[in-house]
């Protein structure tokens, strides 16, 4: 589905949105889970295009729902994965790898949050078998890429250390990966439970407001087509650094659709 001239979110992918940046060389912004290679191959070809005309894999983190089919997208077209340097790790021979994880990792839930989870029937524990993901290139903040005109590089910590956002200079997009979510009735920022992690995501979102996009894309959730700019400033404007409590209240009804979609493949905020 085209959003933006040049800008599509391909359809069937399983676990984060991913968007194609249509251009002489094209770039895909992640990838989801594991096995959505194929189908962003296959969207490639319905255009008309080559998969070697995909030059890019960018990163916007490391966790397994929105990288894990960077490395076979790369065995299949020979894209460069680009990630900031935080996200990497050192790997034989010199190598840069992508770090390993899902949203659980380093962001454990307290032992209340998971027992009211498990009581409504909505908590489970997800093994996960991870692979290598070589890194070929590292951006850092500031950089541009040279796809559509210039998608510039924006480190937006606090999610992860290494989170970046991209925005598509023209015509205006905007793509936050986690660092918010389209909740459908609005916007908000991704449940962390560790504090200060929490104020560094804000100063990260604090940092965009100034920035002038037409259209904002996230990781989950739908893209935002009108005032996407607005909702992003009116979210800074509330206060992420309460207690984790009072956070979990005030979205419990949010928490246990998100639960619920993941029981199932697309994307949050599909029909079910």
């Amino acid at each position: 589905m085209e959003i933006a001239p040049g800008v599509h979110r391909i359809d069937g992918i399983n676990g984060s949105n991913s968007v194609l940046l249509v251009d002489e060389q094209m770039a895909v912004i992640e990838t989801g889970i594991p096995g959505n290679g194929d189908t962003i191959v296959n969207y490639i070809k319905k255009l008309g295009r080559s998969p070697r005309d995909l030059r890019w894999i960018l990163v916007t983190h490391f966790h397994h729902d929105h990288s894990g089919s960077d490395a076979e997208l790369h065995e299949l077209t020979g894209a460069h994965v680009v990630a900031h340097q935080n996200e990497t790790v050192a790997g034989p021979g010199g190598k840069l790898l992508l770090r390993t994880g899902t949203e659980a990792q380093g962001n454990q839930a307290p032992f209340w949050y998971r027992w009211a989870m498990s009581r409504s029937g909505q908590y489970r524990r997800v093994e996960v078998e991870y692979h290598d993901t070589e890194v070929q290139e590292v951006v850092k903040h500031g950089d541009v890429i040279p796809v559509l005109g210039g998608v510039r590089v924006f480190h937006t910590p606090g999610h992860t250390p290494g989170s970046l956002s991209y925005l598509l200079e023209k015509p205006q997009v905007l793509f936050l990966g986690d660092s918010a979510i389209n909740n459908l009735d609005r916007v908000s920022r991704p449940m962390m439970w560790d504090r200060p992690k929490r104020r560094q995501l804000d100063a990260s979102l604090r940092s965009l407001r100034e920035l002038q996009a037409k259209v904002a894309c996230f990781g989950h959730g739908p893209p935002l087509l009108e005032s996407p700019m607005e909702k992003i400033r009116a979210l800074t404007d509330r206060p992420y650094d309460l207690p984790t409590w009072r956070i979990v209240l005030k979205n419990w009804r949010t928490l246990s659709r998100w639960r619920a979609s993941t029981r199932r493949p697309g994307h949050w905020g599909a029909p079910g």
